[in-house]
């Protein structure tokens, strides 16, 4: 009987980086600490998301993090990429799909965030489109998953302009600063990612 296949390799034949007109999609390294660093000080950064990013140490010592994701992406578990600008090589965020499921081939989560510094100039809607993009043509999945706060208003767009299909609702799902807060649901599915995003200048 043939043994499956493991899922570090299955993940392994994702091409990385990713490149788009203006990023770089690549596995987190070192020289991505200081712009991490500087991005979890930003207190717009987790008040965007609704919730801290990262566990309260990996933000004080994002190496941590470059580290865990490095073993994840062995294991085949989850892939978190640094979305870097081309131009400048200039870390400015992270993007990522969590919760791989190879018998299913799907995913639970594609997350994505950037620094309060490059907002509004559509980097996390280009950075998600190319990695939901490289996941259906190269991994064969069939089903991405996401998730956002219902007052994430800019996260709930991202996921729109990619053809995401709002599926469900958690009501009360998380707390943030003693608000209980409503998670949306969303699913794509393979042949449902809408076309490139215009970009703008890099």
């Amino acid at each position: 009987m043939r043994r499956p296949e493991p899922a570090g390799r299955r993940l392994a034949r994702l091409p990385l980086p990713i490149e788009t007109r203006r990023l770089r999609l690549r596995l987190p390294a070192a020289r991505d600490v200081p712009a991490l660093q500087a991005s979890f000080r930003d207190p717009r950064t987790a008040r965007a998301a609704g919730a801290p990013l990262h566990s309260a140490l990996e933000r004080r010592d994002p190496a941590r993090m470059v580290r865990r994701t490095a073993r994840e992406y062995r294991a085949g578990e989850h892939l978190s990429l640094s979305v870097v600008v081309r131009e400048g090589d200039r870390c400015v965020g992270r993007v990522g799909l969590r919760g791989l499921d190879w018998n299913w081939r799907k995913v639970e989560s594609l997350s994505y965030w950037v620094d309060p510094g490059s907002w509004n100039r559509g980097l996390a809607t280009e950075a998600s489109w190319a990695l939901c993009d490289a996941a259906f043509r190269r991994l064969g999945l069939r089903r991405i998953g996401s998730q956002a706060l219902e007052p994430n208003l800019a996260s709930r767009a991202v996921l729109r302009k990619l053809g995401f299909v709002e599926e469900g609702r958690e009501r009360e799902a998380v707390v943030v600063r003693g608000r209980a807060m409503d998670m949306l649901l969303f699913g794509l599915l393979r042949g449902e990612l809408r076309r490139p995003p215009a970009v703008g200048p890099p």
